[in-house]
């Protein structure tokens, strides 16, 4: 199985010096194959507390400032 992985790598390669300029996009579930869990079951549903709106952080002080403390407390 080596060698078609090693053709399928020399096929990136070579596609990707010929595009400079390439940008992928991909889901949310893209790592979800190699075993990543998602944040949503099969039928789509959030499996934690469903997050927060724009619209809601924006008129939620209370809300606004646990984002922020969260986020604080996960930085370096």
């Amino acid at each position: 199985m080596a060698a078609p992985l090693q053709s399928d790598l020399d096929q990136l390669l070579a596609f990707r010096a010929a595009s400079p300029r390439l940008l992928v996009l991909t889901g949310a579930g893209i790592s979800a194959g190699s075993g990543i869990p998602t944040y949503r079951d099969a039928e789509g549903t959030w499996l934690r507390a469903t997050p927060i709106t724009h619209q809601e952080f924006l008129r939620d002080p209370a809300r606004r400032r646990r984002y922020w403390g969260r986020s604080t407390v996960g930085w370096p």
